[in-house]
């Protein structure tokens, strides 16, 4: 395959994780295509290709993923979308959160039934999410990256560094004890951090069990800014038990 078709195919693929994480009919075209870097004829082109092959369906300023293609549903084996869900309850009405550029803590934004909440985050496509129309998201801005759609380096973190949130819902790659958060991504090293740190009150943290006892590649921040873990009730008390020690507390969906 050469460049150009390699190009072509990494764009549609990244065109359907952004209509998978919009919500059914929420995409933004003149938004994504900027994104993406092409014009929105590119991009309805692009469109036009997928719903040719069955991947999407199409209406007036409607975009939608095919009856065959996995959704975002929460379900009973959606795990993500049960801790998202969980992670919602505790938000207030008023509150200013951190959400980083994890997909379970974007999923947050659609059920936050709270008034009046304001989300910092550094992820672009929390625009694309239905939320409350009460809702404010300030997005930090910064240098984008992909596949999480992430704004990272100086830019971003002088813009966390402006803003004290009183809570924070972040996700993770995994979580321990000796470790701490942990992610995949160093250039996310420094966002993470900033919203473990510059936080007036607790800190959510979302993970599922399989990233329990974990580690990943990179510490975003040391297990003692943690407060508060979501996860599911896979995580056994082997898992949790090193976690509560550590004054953690646990709340299983």
């Amino acid at each position: 395959m050469n460049r150009k078709r390699t190009d072509i195919f990494e764009r549609r693929h990244k065109l359907m994780d952004m209509i998978r994480q919009a919500g059914d009919g929420q995409l933004n075209v003149e938004q994504a295509a900027r994104l993406l870097g092409v014009s929105a004829v590119t991009l309805r082109r692009d469109l036009t290709l997928l719903e040719e092959e069955g991947k999407v369906r199409r209406g007036y300023g409607r975009v939608s993923l095919a009856e065959n293609e996995p959704k975002n549903q929460t379900g009973p084996t959606d795990i993500p979308g049960r801790i998202a869900q969980g992670a919602a309850e505790f938000v207030e009405s008023g509150d200013v959160i951190f959400v980083n550029t994890s997909r379970t803590a974007l999923r947050m934004l659609r059920y936050i039934e709270a008034s009046n909440v304001t989300v910092i985050t550094n992820n672009v496509l929390a625009t694309n999410i239905p939320h409350r129309s009460d809702m404010t998201i300030i997005l930090t801005g910064g240098e984008v990256r992909y596949p999480k759609y992430a704004m990272v380096g100086s830019v971003a973190q002088e813009a966390l560094r402006s803003i004290k949130a009183n809570k924070a819902f972040l996700g993770c790659s995994g979580l321990s004890v000796e470790r701490g958060m942990t992610t995949e991504h160093f250039a996310e090293v420094a966002i993470n951090n900033l919203m473990l740190t510059s936080v007036s009150g607790p800190v959510y943290l979302l993970a599922g069990h399989n990233k329990l006892g974990w580690d990943s590649n990179f510490t975003s921040g040391e297990i003692h800014l943690i407060q508060e873990l979501i996860t599911d009730r896979g995580a056994t008390q082997e898992l949790l038990q090193p976690l509560q020690d550590v004054g953690i507390h646990v709340h299983l969906v």
